[in-house]
């Protein structure tokens, strides 16, 4: 009852035993009065004398039921053999003469009165094979999912009608069986409670899949236009995508699947399912919008500190650098450019830059920094750059005193002024001169390594900040209580940490998709930052708790009052006076 689902039970007993047996199995729940919950199959009935003394107005079986009445009560012992040969097969009625036919076929009360009965009733004896089939319709009528249940001949009609008929696999007659849409292979009716739970359970947790993806997609779309907006270096590239899409996003969430169901998922009625969509209104407010607010503020955050302590900037131009004179002395920028100058005056940039200056703190964001003065040099193909991964030091190879700037900028560039009067570096001898010009590697100056640095950092954060919110998102209770209830889920978290330290710290794979490895205290850092994720998650899972334990009240009070017509203590008055009207 408490799961929103009326049980009604139709037989041919006389109608003291079917209280009886009503009371003792619960159909009739305690404090619900037996008389006005049972009645006769008869009562429902109208005989042709009353009709045509009372005139009043009557119905007869849907012609289709009708038919289905007919085609069963008629079908011999070689259609039987023939339907289920072929399930198809619709064996032909018995011809019989119309006049024996209408006096044969009961009579009903009309619609509205019927409907009246049966939305009240839920004891029916002395039931015939028509009797049921009427009770089906009436009750599809309504606007009910309708499950009927039988083992007999006499049940086939009616199995037949209703949305969803349901055979005894043991006792179950050929009859009934080819006429159900399911079979119950143990004859027990709790194996109905236990597929409608395990229906629920599937329901939810491919609600809190859907809820999960969009929740992650979404908040990595909000993590790349805020980064755009806010002028900031990307948090994660085109390749790592791909890579966290593959292990976070598509193998973990498999997990989902073998999630146990929620407390009080037979504690509510049925979703309605017209105009149903899968994620609720509850899920959007209180999941989705807050996760794609606090995301991206976690990751940016994350970003921000690591480029920041890495480089002594943040914003993309800043350590994208400029060719204006000054601009680095005035630490305005991390790198200067140099180039030329066309025949109508425009500049012309370089592609990398000849001078970086950085500040880095290390490992350690709080810690003073230090200067790293990096001045190009022309690289001969026999010599080889050496670039400690872990640090980003290149030794003395693009100290100043090593290179052609020993002796000062102006050895090799001059000052220039462009077309909007700007004043920039350019290269001596021109266009000529700029192609030969000693210059900064792209991927191995102070600036593009810091900023590596901190994309690395922030695709930690992201990587098992989400595979965190996987685990909260699997269930509406506290996350510590959950961590080791799903072993598949357990696997997965293994799985996906195995392939985090792959992408961080194998040479190859780091390489590809161009991250860099983070020093211990780095990678806490960027663990100190899920856990400021997981945080959120948990404190708006509050929320998002005491929102639904408050609609699963309502729900929980309304399917009792709908099912037995009783109301739980403590209920609403209002939301009853409201199901009322």
């Amino acid at each position: 009852h408490r799961a929103g689902i009326r049980v009604v039970m139709i037989t041919g007993d006389q109608r003291p035993t079917a209280m009886a047996i009503g009371q003792q199995v619960g159909i009739i729940a305690p404090g619900q009065d037996p008389q006005a919950c049972s009645a006769w199959c008869k009562d429902m009935q109208v005989s042709r004398l009353q009709v045509a003394i009372s005139r009043k107005a009557v119905r007869k079986l849907s012609p289709r039921s009708a038919l289905l009445i007919e085609q069963l009560e008629h079908s011999g012992e070689e259609e039987m053999t023939r339907k289920q040969s072929d399930p198809d097969f619709i064996p032909p009625p018995t011809p019989r003469q119309d006049d024996d036919k209408n006096s044969n076929e009961p009579m009903y009360i009309s619609t509205e009165e019927l409907a009246l009965m049966t939305s009240k009733v839920t004891v029916w004896a002395r039931a015939q094979p028509s009797d049921k089939v009427a009770l089906v319709e009436s009750l599809i009528g309504q606007g009910n999912i309708v499950a009927m249940t039988g083992d007999g001949v006499n049940d086939a009609p009616a199995l037949k009608r209703a949305d969803a008929g349901v055979a005894m696999g043991i006792s179950g007659t050929a009859v009934s069986k080819n006429a159900a849409d399911l079979v119950l292979l143990d004859d027990n009716f709790s194996t109905i409670v236990a597929a409608v739970r395990e229906g629920r359970r599937i329901y939810n947790n491919t609600q809190k899949y859907v809820t999960f993806n969009l929740s992650i997609k979404a908040g990595e779309c909000m993590c790349l236009m805020t980064s755009i907006v806010l002028g900031v270096p990307m948090p994660i590239r085109g390749l790592q995508l791909l890579f966290n899409l593959l292990v976070t996003h598509i193998l973990p969430t498999l997990s989902l699947a073998f999630e146990k169901p929620e407390p009080y998922l037979m504690n509510v009625p049925p979703r309605e399912t017209k105009g149903d969509i899968l994620v609720s209104r509850i899920m959007w407010l209180y999941r989705w919008l807050p996760f794609i607010t606090y995301f991206p503020c976690v990751v940016i955050s994350c970003l921000a500190l690591g480029v920041w302590s890495n480089t002594g900037f943040i914003r993309a131009n800043s350590l994208i650098g400029s060719s204006r004179i000054t601009s680095v002395q005035e630490g305005l920028v991390a790198c200067e450019y140099a180039g030329f100058l066309d025949a109508e005056r425009r500049f012309i940039d370089d592609l990398a830059p000849f001078h970086c200056r950085c500040q880095v703190r290390g490992g350690n964001p709080f810690a003073s920094p230090q200067e790293v003065d990096q001045w190009g040099r022309s690289v001969m193909p026999f010599e080889v750059v050496t670039l400690d991964r872990w640090t980003g030091d290149t030794g003395t190879f693009f100290k100043r005193e090593s290179g052609p700037w020993s002796d000062g900028e102006l050895t090799l560039l001059e000052p220039c002024v462009d077309g909007h009067g700007v004043e920039r570096w350019c290269w001596k001898g021109g266009e000529e001169a700029a192609p030969d010009g000693p210059r900064l590697p792209q991927a191995q100056n102070c600036a593009s390594y810091g900023a590596q640095i901190g994309q690395s950092m922030s695709y930690v954060t992201m990587h098992m900040g989400e595979l965190f919110t996987l685990c909260s998102f699997r269930t509406d209770g506290m996350l510590f209580y959950h961590l080791t209830t799903n072993p598949v889920y357990g696997g997965f978290f293994v799985f996906n940490l195995s392939c985090l330290g792959v992408f961080i710290y194998s040479p190859t794979v780091s390489g590809l998709i161009g991250l860099a490895p983070l020093t211990p205290i780095r990678f806490l850092t960027s663990v100190a930052f899920v856990l400021v994720l997981v945080t959120l998650n948990e404190c708006v899972k509050i929320v998002y708790r005491l929102k639904t334990s408050a609609m699963n009240a309502e729900l929980s009070a309304l399917a009792l009052h709908q099912t037995t017509g009783l109301a739980p203590p403590g209920s609403s008055d209002k939301m009853l006076a409201d199901d009322k009207a």
